[in-house]
């Protein structure tokens, strides 16, 4: 039975601090202060665990910070983290009972060219053929830029299923060594094809060159308008209404990536396959920490989506 790997190479604390206002003059006294250790993958990890779907995290985290990822290890989530010397990155959030939010990010460990072969033969050891493995996110300070390619390509040797979520150069490398699915936003399909995309025909030209370099299907999220995917043989769009209070919207498309894992291991035809992507995304909306999201959320959200076909 094939299994699901999240792999994060830079890792992160998210730190949310609430506040009554955000404001510069004086200081503020915060009404809650609390951490998570966190990082795309790690947020797919923990959809899974809400979900009842086993999952193992790899991936850098720094000695420092390590006691904070091993705690998340349960019976659904097991870690294998490649340990390296510092402190892994946080992210801070600022919100004030006006939801406004200010974000800042702190910089974290360095790798070092040993550290990159630790976690290559983590990867040897653990990847078996049809295993499913996430590779989200960006790389830290250190890497390599042809690293997640390298990661992908033996993942191919291994027949793995390979999902990329990342940006910029890592993704655009990742691109090269063919994985199945990727997720792009607007924004970084726009990056990678060198257009601007505002109507539904051109994001799916934009995708289906993508196609053309071996990747089989294009996931591209469009925030509150929903998603459009395109495969070899068909384009959708999907979209859904919210009529609560949303909570965050930190780790939406991770928890969306964790829905596609499980399609793809329950090897569930494409419509079906994106509704139940886009109910995790939106579930996620409703609760603070990113990727733990509700059943029950998950419940309500699946009659309100509709996904039709392009």
């Amino acid at each position: 039975m094939s299994r699901i790997f999240t792999v994060t190479a830079n890792t992160a604390i998210d730190h949310c601090i609430e506040v009554d206002q955000i404001t510069l003059e004086k200081a503020v006294l915060a009404k809650s202060n609390i951490e998570y250790a966190a990082g795309k993958g790690v947020n797919v990890a923990k959809t899974l665990e809400s979900l009842n779907v086993q999952v193992c995290c790899l991936g850098f985290v720094g000695d420092l910070s390590l006691n904070k990822f091993n705690a998340l290890g349960s019976e659904m989530l097991k870690t294998d983290f490649t340990v390296v010397a510092g402190q892994t990155r946080s992210n801070i959030t600022l919100i004030d009972t006006l939801n406004q939010q200010m974000h800042i990010r702190t910089n974290g460990y360095n790798i070092t060219t040993n550290d990159c072969e630790r976690l290559t033969k983590r990867l040897e050891v653990n990847i078996a053929e049809d295993d499913i493995v996430i590779f989200s996110g960006s790389l830290p300070p250190g890497a390599l830029i042809n690293t997640l390619q390298n990661w992908i390509e033996l993942c191919h040797e291994k027949s793995a299923t390979v999902i990329l979520d990342s940006s910029g150069e890592s993704l655009l490398h990742g691109i090269q060594a063919r994985p199945y699915l990727i997720k792009p936003n607007v924004k970084e399909l726009e990056e990678i094809s060198g257009q601007t995309l505002k109507k539904e025909s051109e994001i799916i030209s934009a995708a289906k060159q993508l196609q053309e370099k071996g990747v089989q299907i294009v996931f591209v999220s469009r925030g509150e308008r929903g998603v459009i995917v395109v495969s070899e043989q068909a384009a959708y769009v999907a979209c859904v209404s919210v009529d609560q209070p949303i909570v965050s919207n930190i780790g939406c498309g991770d928890a969306l990536v964790a829905g596609l894992a499980v399609s793809i291991k329950n090897k569930w035809g494409l419509p079906e396959a994106i509704k139940f992507a886009l109910c995790c995304a939106t579930a996620n909306l409703f609760t603070r920490e990113p990727g733990r999201i509700t059943l029950s959320h998950f419940e309500m959200l699946k009659k309100q989506i509709v996904v039709r076909s392009l």
